[in-house]
């Protein structure tokens, strides 16, 4: 039988796997947004905050479903 100490663990388990894929979608959301950009020296810090913020939006919400 599971006693809360295993329930517990097993939350915190699952909150580091969340997070271990939620960094390299934020890194590849950054990588696709350097490419994309034409003019590196314009809005390029503007555009790569907006593709991080989106793709840690997009984790949380795949996450709370």
């Amino acid at each position: 039988m599971r006693g809360p100490k295993d329930n517990a663990e097993n939350a915190w388990i699952a909150d580091n796997l969340c997070r271990t894929i939620e960094l390299p979608e934020r890194g590849l959301a950054l990588r696709r947004s350097v490419l994309q950009q034409d003019d590196p020296q314009g809005d390029a810090m503007i555009t790569v905050m907006r593709e991080i913020r989106r793709a840690k939006e997009q984790a949380w919400q795949q996450k709370l479903s």
